[in-house]
This record gives C-alpha cells, structure tokens and sequence, in this order.
C-alpha cells in the first residue's frame, strides 16, 4: 500500500476500511470450506502417523473436496467473494 499514513486516526481508519472490504471473504462458505479441508489433512496425517486406517477416510473426504471445488465454482455454487 503506498498510503501515507501520518496519525493512529488515519491507521484506524484504514484498517477499518481494509476488513470491512474482507468481510465477505471472512463470512463465505468458501473460508468454511479451507479451514475444514486444513482440519481434515491435518488430522489425515496424524491418522496415519499413528497407524489408523481411518486416515483413508480423512483423505478421502480432502480429495473429494479438492476434485469437487472447481465443479462448484464452474457451476457457481461456490464463489469468491472478491472476484465479482
């Protein structure tokens, strides 16, 4: 940002107007969606560190996720906040 900031007023103004326009990423279904697809590759690995089959399971439902993703975004289920 190439914003001369001289005073806090001027930094707290920015940063308000900096998350009011990251809003609608922080409240979609698609920051939903990463946080459980990290959550689940997490757990996938620590699953088979462990030795647990039902880590195929984690990392079945991440795949699924991840080959899933571009067929909602291609039929606009899904939707990046930003990029209207």
């Amino acid at each position: 940002m190439s914003q001369e900031i001289k005073n806090i007023k001027e930094a707290g103004a920015l940063v308000l107007r900096a998350w009011r326009q990251a809003s609608p990423f922080f409240l979609s279904i698609e920051l939903l969606l990463m946080l459980l697809l990290s959550f689940v590759s997490v757990a996938g690995v620590w699953l088979a560190v462990i030795g647990d089959l039902r880590c195929l399971l984690a990392f079945g439902a991440a795949g699924a996720y991840l080959t899933a993703r571009p067929l909602l975004h291609v039929k606009r289920v899904l939707a990046w906040p930003f990029m209207r």
